[in-house]
């Protein structure tokens, strides 16, 4: 295929390899449609497709994110009410969503199946191209908002699924932050809206508005269709010039993004974000720094800026960190570029910092950016960032997903009708910047991007106690006022709509319109599981796992120490210990030292504590202190090195450093606790069943408690603490019962063992006692209230107790649940985000997301029993069902991944044939196996367990269920 040629429609306008990528780029034009697409070959077997339109907006209603959901809900072709769904029960898919972005919505699938793929792209395809949203507003009130009558209150309410969506991401400061950024920069263009709606906006949103928009931007003329991997292209070109593009007329789309007029002066907005009543508001405030890039950058300067946010802010060797951190502003400060826009913004950024500081965060930033100038950055930390870079370049070329990687890449300079492969050409942009270092590169991108630039502001953003309930209130009585506006004849017609809308939700696709979905069969499913290559070793009294798998030239290692040893009054210790290893002094280096150098020698250090479960019972587990890295061959006995310095010689008592760590610790877990409340309510939950849930939950709510008792009483608890840290140091870094992980190239094994071994000589020998910990089970179905305007759900119970063993047909069970009945009541019918069942060996654990429901949910897990009571299907739906199931097992993995899977597998004491085993249940299952699992999942629903986060409203309004109701975040005393 050469530069001109015109295959099916399309015409090739330009062809090259791309080194940094290990790709051949090929780049056309439908000639008819004016359709844009680039492919990317490669022998890369997980094929990618994506669809992209430029879709600004002009408010703050989420048209755009709407319209992304709803084009999924069938379409002319495929005229079932949810295809998206269909095809994720029954597809080998190894990715199947869809993206909003500020000026973008992308549709992607992946998946290394060749017929698969092909089903999948046409599937997507008739989706954007003939949705069934033109004729049907059902779609539009379902996935959108609508009007709904609480059938006990008689209250009215708002009900959909972006709406409650929306009200969950508004819950988080970051969220909120962003936007108040995107707003105090720009005014003249669409990134001053929120793409993905403002829950306070989204029910101004019409049908007639909802079809114009897309229309407008759902046309070939306005799209970006993205090709990645080893596949047919003729085919695929010839299917979609067939069957779409050669039907469509070239248009011209208004859908260019405007460049933002230059600001003459600087802007300062103040915005508030939702904290919890009983929360402090002191030291919880978010300041930010912030520019907008008045042109499109090049490519060497968007990587410059990327570089320049590690080097600026985002490494401990920041001059400008020291200088906040050293006039007490910020728990935590960092830097951010966004490229992701026709002009890029970049964001200097403190948490938890107080509003009267403002001026002298701003005067400080600038200070500290005049000076970075005037002497220069530090050589030894920008080479360290450069060296951390190359070494990503190496690990992106085994990256499993560098399909889905690459796609986002090409669209931030594609977007903008720049060359897609503008940004994925590092190598030519780096050895630029390296070559301009002696010319001050950097300083000069501060001084002409920051410094000279007035295009700037300052963003405040303020707690406010009790927000989301005052908002609740005032949202309760807009509606009580509105609906006291109807007439008896309005207010009859929103009752029917409902009932209708949930009538035709509750609907079934006929088999008919079911069979035209593309499916496969069985033949397209690998009996085999795939193996993870482990071959344990003992190298001079040490076992070593050695996963030979192809790395680049990267070394994977994980150190697992054995952390039993530690006494239960101590074992909250070794999360702090984790959490601050590489954060303090050693007795060589200073943190910013050890920064520079982890940068330099290694791709990441990360300490943590874990324990694996045993594959026999969840009461039974291993208690670790894990060490992952990675470095290249030639860097290994540097990065050994400082692991050692590390782990033997980390100085505990630096008062201020620790009293840093310790505030930016239980302010990071504050965060947590509202953005993935989701993780608190599943961890709870578990720990109601087993030791080893039990131990896991020690690392959630007990360790943040903790830790602000630390923060709250430092001056009396530092001594024990520094006493504490050292002695469990001592225990834990033993050589007894350390295993060794080592996944990378065969013929560099041995020298990672050689390096290894000179290490090991650095750790202590000491035997100690292995400990018996004992834990209160008293506690149960606990609420947790955090700032929020919706739920996350959990209830869980234990099969094996009571006489069941876990099988295959349990994944089947999974699949089918996930996909049919929890998506359908849960997020179709009850408009949550998501929600799920999961399965492990001995326990089931169901969960929703972003709820905006509590009791109903729960009552919707209860209703399991009566579903799998009654589930039928036949020879074909099954075959759909454990396709589906197979596709989930058979999820991209790449080399570090298989590593700690073949790890995993050996501490769990799970071998090939356990799980080859669960693979040969899952296609031998039928839905006789199906049902009978009924009696299951009714001895665990029995069980009665639950926990909840939320709101404080929804929480008080249900109270009956809980035996304590608990406001996790605490007020510093």
């Amino acid at each position: 295929m050469e530069v001109g040629d015109n295959i099916s429609g399309f015409t090739l306008e330009s062809k090259k390899w791309i080194s940094d990528i290990q790709s051949t780029s090929m780049i056309f034009k439908h000639n008819k449609s004016g359709a844009k697409l680039v492919y990317l070959q490669n022998d890369d077997e997980n094929k990618v497709f994506s669809i992209s339109f430029r879709t600004p907006v002009n408010d703050n209603t989420g048209v755009n994110h709407i319209i992304e959901h709803s084009v999924l809900c069938g379409s002319k072709d495929y005229p079932v009410k949810d295809p998206f769904l269909i095809m994720t029960k029954q597809s080998l898919s190894t990715f199947l969503n869809a993206f909003t972005g500020p000026d973008f919505t992308m549709y992607p699938v992946a998946s290394k199946n060749d017929k698969d793929f092909n089903n999948l792209m046409s599937v997507y395809l008739d989706a954007v191209f003939c949705p069934n949203i033109i004729k049907d507003p059902k779609i539009l009130k379902q996935e959108g908002w609508h009007y709904e009558v609480n059938s006990k209150t008689g209250e009215l309410n708002y009900n959909g699924i972006v709406y409650n969506e929306m009200k969950g991401s508004y819950s988080s400061p970051q969220v909120l932050l962003s936007n108040t950024i995107n707003q105090s920069l720009f005014n003249d263009n669409s990134y001053k809206f929120e793409s993905g709606g403002n829950p306070d906006n989204i029910p101004d949103l019409t049908y007639e508005k909802f079809i114009k928009t897309y229309q407008k931007y759902y046309v070939p003329s306005n799209s970006s269709i993205y090709l990645y991997g080893k596949l047919d292209i003729y085919n695929s070109l010839k299917f979609m010039n067939d069957k779409y593009l050669s039907k469509a007329k070239k248009v011209n789309v208004d859908s260019k993004i405007k460049l933002e007029n230059k600001y003459m002066k600087k802007v300062e907005k103040t915005a508030l974000y939702p904290v919890a009543k009983t929360a402090s508001t002191s030291n919880m405030t978010y300041l930010s720094a912030n520019y907008l890039i008045d042109k499109i950058p090049s490519a060497q300067d968007v990587l410059g800026f990327q570089i320049l946010q590690e080097i600026l802010l985002n490494t401990k060797s920041s001059s400008l960190r020291k200088t906040l951190h050293d006039n007490g502003i910020g728990a935590n400060v960092y830097a951010s570029f966004n490229p992701s826009t026709l002009q890029p913004t970049f964001s200097i950024i403190a948490t938890n910092a107080n509003e009267s500081q403002k001026h002298q965060f701003k005067n400080l930033v600038d200070d500290a950016l005049k000076q970075v100038v005037k002497d220069g950055f530090d050589k030894e930390t920008v080479n360290s960032v450069l060296s951390a870079l190359e070494l990503s370049l190496r690990t992106q070329n085994s990256d499993a997903n560098r399909g889905m990687n690459y796609m986002l890449t090409a669209l931030n300079s594609w977007n903008y009708d720049i060359n897609p492969t503008e940004y994925l050409e590092i190598t030519p942009s780096l050895k630029k910047i390296k070559s301009q270092l002696n010319d001050k590169y950097f300083e000069k991108l501060v001084q002409k991007y920051l410094l000279d630039n007035e295009h700037n502001s300052l963003v405040v953003l303020k707690p406010s106690s009790g927000l989301n309930e005052i908002k609740e209130e005032v949202l309760k009585k807009k509606l009580a006022v509105y609906k006291k506006s109807l007439s008896q004849t309005q207010l009859t017609s929103i009752k029917k709509d409902t009932e209708e809308l949930k009538k035709w939700q509750g609907t079934v696709d006929t088999k008919e319109k079911l069979s035209k979905l593309p499916t496969l069969t069985r033949k397209d499913i690998k009996l085999k599981e795939e193996e993870i290559p482990t071959i344990e070793k003992i190298e001079q009294g040490t076992k070593v796992l050695s996963h030979p798998i192809f790395t680049n030239g990267i070394s994977y290692y994980n150190l697992y120490f054995d952390s039993s040893n530690v006494p239960q009054n101590k074992v909250l210790y070794l999360k702090l210990l984790a959490s601050i290893l590489g954060n303090v002094n050693t007795q060589k280096y200073n943190p910013m030292q050890i920064s520079n150098k982890m940068m330099k020698y290694t791709g990441g250090m990360v300490f943590n504590s874990t324990a694996f479960r045993s594959n026999a019972s969840s009461d039974e587990y291993a208690p670790k202190i894990s060490i992952c890295a990675s470095s290249l061959n030639s860097t290994l006995p540097e990065a050994l090195d400082l692991l050692s310095e590390i782990m033997n010689h980390s100085v505990f008592n630096d008062k201020p450093r620790m009293k840093a760590l310790i505030k930016t610790l239980r302010v990071n877990y504050e965060s947590m606790f509202v953005n993935q409340g989701n993780t608190l309510a599943i961890n709870r939950t578990l720990s109601y069943l087993s030791n080893s849930g039990k131990y896991k939950d020690l690392n959630s709510i007990p360790y943040y408690d903790f830790i602000c008792d630390l923060d709250d009483n430092y001056e009396s608890r530092f001594d024990e603490m520094v006493t504490n840290l050292s002695d469990v140091s001592n225990i834990v870094f033993n050589k007894k019962g350390l295993v060794v992980s080592y996944t990378g190239d065969e013929k560099n094994y041995e020298k990672f063992i050689y390096n290894f071994n000179k290490f090991k000589e650095t750790i202590n020998d000491k035997k100690f006692t292995k400990q018996i910990y004992k834990f209160d089970f008293s506690n149960k179905n606990e609420a947790f209230v955090i700032p929020s305007q919706v739920q996350y759900v959990v209830k869980a119970g234990n099969f094996t107790k009571s006489g069941y063993t876990y099988n295959g047909h349990m994944k089947v069970l999974e699949n089918i649940l996930n996909s049919d009945y929890l998506w359908k009541e849960l997020r179709v019918k009850g408009g949550a985000y998501g929600g799920s069942i999961n399965f492990t060996k001995d326990e089931i654990l169901f969960y929703s997301y972003r709820d905006p429901n509590l009791k109903e949910t729960l009552d919707t897990f209860e209703g399991v029993v009566k579903f799998l009571k009654e589930f039928s299907a036949d020879d074909k739906e099954m075959t759909n069902y454990i396709i589906g199931t197979i596709g989930n097992m058979d999820y991209l993995k790449g080399p570090y991944v298989k590593g700690i899977l073949g790890d995993n597998m050996y501490f769990s004491g799970t071998t090939q044939k356990d799980i080859q085993k669960i693979r040969d249940e899952v296609l031998a299952t039928k839905a006789s196996d199906i049902r009978e699992l009924a009696g299951l999942l009714d001895v665990v629903i029995k069980q009665n367990l639950h926990c909840v986060v939320g709101s404080e409203t929804k929480i008080n309004n249900n109270k009956n269920l809980f035996d304590k109701i608990i406001v996790p975040i605490k007020k510093p005393k």
